[in-house]
């Protein structure tokens, strides 16, 4: 991974079915800026590879947060 791509991780709840994890990916990932996402259902986080240059980490945590609610960011990097 370059140095170009920072990532982020979410404490979320509110994760209601898995099949909304696949949705909440793919909304994600058509976001601009987003390199990567995945939800996991159980442990209800998100994980987030992003391209600062085209997103700040704001505009990140608010399009996880359009999709599920976000209780804290876990780790940053």
């Amino acid at each position: 991974m370059g140095k170009d791509i920072k990532e982020m991780s979410l404490q979320t709840g509110g994760i209601v079915c898995t099949g909304c994890v696949e949705d909440m990916e793919r909304i994600l990932r058509e976001t601009e800026g987003i390199v990567d996402a995945s939800v996991n259902y159980q442990d209800e986080t998100v994980h987030v590879k992003y391209a600062p240059g085209l997103i700040d980490r704001k505009k990140v945590y608010a399009a996880v947060r359009k999709l599920v609610n976000v209780l804290r960011i876990i780790s940053e990097s």
